[in-house]
């Protein structure tokens, strides 16, 4: 059984699932102050971590890890759900590299819709090639969801 807990401390603790989403400290530094970051947790170990911070027209899912030992299991649509539960009505966003089709599935089966695309986003953004699945992530792509219709 998995248990979600809003971490109130240093959400530094989680540099392994932070990095694991996002790989590059400095833009994880960007948000990871604002919002609220959510741990889920089974039989005393931490497993998964989600990252929400408020944005212009409603709230963004920022970083979403769960460690691959754990993953498949459920524990990424439970901390999505409760992201979505802990913030208010509205539009909830989410951004994800255009390398991993079974991470676009993910949203789309939690209820997000696909929204728009911001070309070459990683590679104007990052320092390092990133690559997911053996495919470099060049695209950022937007779902989106308004509160009470998925998850």
């Amino acid at each position: 059984m998995v248990d979600i807990y809003e971490e109130m401390g240093d959400r530094w603790a989680h540099r392994e699932l932070l990095l694991l989403a996002d790989p590059d400290e400095r833009m994880v530094n960007r948000y990871l102050a604002q919002g609220f970051q959510l741990i889920a947790r089974m039989d005393g170990q931490t497993v998964g971590q989600v990252v929400t911070v408020p944005v212009e027209d409603g709230w963004e899912l920022k970083n979403l890890a769960v460690l691959p030992a754990f993953q498949r299991a459920g524990i990424g649509r439970a901390l999505v759900g409760a992201a979505v539960a802990r913030v208010p009505a509205g539009t909830v966003w989410v951004g994800t590299g255009n390398a991993s089709p079974w991470i676009l599935r993910f949203y789309e089966q939690c209820g997000f819709q696909r929204s728009h695309v911001l070309k070459n986003f990683f590679v104007d953004n990052y320092p390092e090639p990133i690559f997911e699945d053996g495919v470099q992530c060049t695209d950022m792509i937007y779902l989106r969801l308004e509160k009470g219709e998925g998850v």
